[in-house]
């Protein structure tokens, strides 16, 4: 078979993509539109019949590629409510129950990890779990280096299990059927996925944190005391508290907090007597932004501090001006010279007039025992302030206080985590049953989550990854060339020749192993789109079901382990525990060894190839 010139101007877009997307100093995006303009103009000049502008356009419109943007907006709306936040809650609350030692819940929230990522992007779900098992680790006296890694990997190998755990699985489904291959369902992957993902999740619990170094404390995630808010819950009638007992400054539902005092009708009470916690209690407290973050989630309106109607004549309790519209928090300075400076928190009236809520007290110079409303606020305090983009944006110009931007977060939507519970249900039962197309089902999903108000269009918007999206278009088109230029029948038609009269799960395990050292450099969605067109072929030329190949790519593109950039998990915690380079190929190539050698036991002798 010949080697010809568009074959190796094919060849050498591969090359310029695997230096590209490895080599950091390029920008990912710069490198996806490099590869598209380098496509249209080489094979503008050196047509190829078949090929053309209207191939290298159409991962615009590619249907993987639109069921995993709507995907990441379904995944963004079931984060957005905090629903994530509330399972860990429970899991936590078990843990309190039934009293487990904190290495089985480490391993325990390892294991659930794994387990949601099988259905649901795994992003938010490390998101979530980062502060949460940094929090763990801490209380165990254990590095938190040793347990972020695993959680990377554990999200990565659950992701393998089902058709929609993963981008790198729908991507890789949908290059196959444009080649022709169109009987890849959600469970597709699944027992091939669980033969390589349950020796990993064994691996990843009971040996990986062993091979990762040793640092006490994450970067940037559990605050120091001296940055800590006091804030305060009153309690009501359905609070979980109730009944709990203070011991030494601390209740077991708020181990993250610091109990100041408990106000108890006219009567302050310290937290270092013994005593249960009643309805109608204030709690005062001290607590790190994100723990109050969390704790509104869980508590809801009550830490929003209750406004006297007696000294605020304004105040009409029924009015939930200061809740309309989606919620953000921020942080801002009392300014010199500020008119609320020398006046208690309530007599300002900030509630009324800002439609925001002061939610917390930041004061460096000492401590405050009192509860938030009665505190006289000082020049330099800072306050923790809760509310509307829009009445966030109209204390910019405010002469009282100085509004610290680079803090806003938006908080997650209680209210409508049913909704998006339910949305995100029917989306995945959709896509499993194959009642409708997967993309359908994706875009319902997506719809649905903006229809029924879970998501602002800006928010779904934002949830949308440039650089996912530009990597996939820019290799579904190269995929095509590879296609089209005969390059990935000339690959097939060498590894044959090379393996000459070899049993055919010897070339699956040996294409496995290569397409999960170069995933590592490539990015797994890439990995995915630009080497299906070669197992495919090799399957043809072999007079082979093409299933087996396709599914050894698809797995075998997820295990993006030995470098930081291979799966965007893996740089989420790279900055938290403060990882290098080599922690991941440490960590990850004995992962990937495992992953090969499980696979290379089971696949084959699965699909019958042995």
């Amino acid at each position: 078979m010949i080697f010809s010139f568009e074959m190796f101007l094919s060849f050498t877009l591969i090359i310029f993509s695997i230096i590209g997307y490895s080599w950091k100093k390029f920008p990912i995006d710069a490198v996806s539109i490099s590869v598209l303009g380098l496509l249209f103009f080489l094979f503008e000049i050196f047509p190829v019949e078949g090929l053309g502008f209207d191939n290298f356009i159409a991962g615009f419109s590619n249907q993987g590629l639109l069921t995993v943007m709507a995907l990441l907006v379904v995944a963004q709306g079931v984060y957005s409510t905090g629903i994530l936040n509330t399972f860990v809650d429970n899991i936590m609350h078990l843990n309190r129950d039934f009293k487990t030692d904190r290495t089985t819940m480490l391993i325990i929230l390892l294991l659930i990890v794994a387990i949601v990522s099988s259905i649901m992007n795994n992003t938010p779900i490390i998101i979530i779990f980062i502060p949460l098992i940094s929090i763990i680790a801490e209380k165990m006296n254990l590095s938190i280096s040793k347990a972020l890694i695993p959680l990377s990997y554990a999200g990565i190998l659950g992701g393998m299990t089902t058709l929609v755990g993963s981008s790198t699985n729908i991507i890789g489904a949908e290059v196959a059927s444009d080649l022709g291959v169109k009987n890849i369902h959600f469970f597709s992957v699944t027992i091939p996925g669980l033969f390589i993902a349950i020796p990993g999740i064994l691996f990843v619990i009971f040996v990986l944190p062993k091979l990762m170094p040793d640092r006490k404390k994450s970067k940037n995630i559990i605050a120091s005391e001296s940055n800590n808010f006091m804030a305060q819950i009153e309690v009501n009638i359905n609070n979980e508290l109730i009944g709990e007992e203070i011991t030494n400054g601390k209740l077991e539902l708020l181990k993250d907090m610091q109990i100041l005092m408990i106000q108890r009708g006219e009567h302050s009470i310290s937290p270092y007597i013994k005593t249960k916690i009643q309805t109608d209690d204030i709690i005062v407290v001290s607590a790190a932004r994100k723990t109050i973050e969390n704790a509104l989630i869980k508590f809801g309106d009550q830490l929003h501090p209750t406004i006297d109607a007696e000294n605020d004549h304004y105040y009409e309790p029924d009015d939930k001006k200061h809740l309309a519209g989606e919620q953000v928090l921020v942080e801002a300075l009392i300014s010199p010279q500020s008119r609320m400076a020398g006046r208690e928190l309530e007599e300002t009236r900030f509630r009324r007039l800002t439609n925001c809520i002061v939610l917390g007290i930041k004061r460096n110079t000492r401590i405050i025992r009192e509860q938030i409303t009665n505190i006289v606020l000082e020049e330099g305090d800072v306050l923790l302030i809760q509310g509307s983009k829009k009445s966030i944006e109209n204390i910019k110009n405010s002469p009282d206080v100085i509004l610290f931007d680079y803090t806003s977060s938006i908080l997650p939507r209680k209210k409508y985590a049913r909704r998006s519970l339910i949305i995100f249900l029917l989306t995945v039962f959709g896509i499993a049953s194959g009642i409708i197309p997967s993309v359908a089902a994706a875009m319902i999903g997506a719809s649905s989550m903006l229809l029924f108000r879970v998501l602002s269009a800006e928010r779904a918007i934002n949830s949308l990854n440039r650089h996912v999206f530009l990597t996939i278009v820019a290799m579904l088109a190269l995929s095509s060339a590879i296609e089209a230029t005969g390059l990935a029948h000339y690959g097939a038609y060498h590894v044959i020749q090379f393996f000459d009269n070899s049993n055919p799960g010897i070339i699956l395990s040996v294409l496995f192993l290569f397409v999960a050292l170069m995933t590592n450099f490539l990015t797994n969605n890439a990995s995915a789109a630009l080497f299906m067109p070669l197992g495919i072929s090799i399957a043809s030329s072999l007079n082979l079901d093409p299933i087996p190949f396709i599914i050894t790519i698809i797995l075998a593109a997820n295990c993006s382990f030995a470098t930081p950039y291979g799966y965007q998990t893996n740089l989420l915690v790279m900055a938290a525990g403060n990882y290098k380079f080599k922690h991941f190929i440490i960590g990850g190539i004995p992962l990937t060894i495992i992953c090969w050698i499980s696979f290379s036991l089971f696949v084959p002798w699965y699909y019958g190839l042995y």
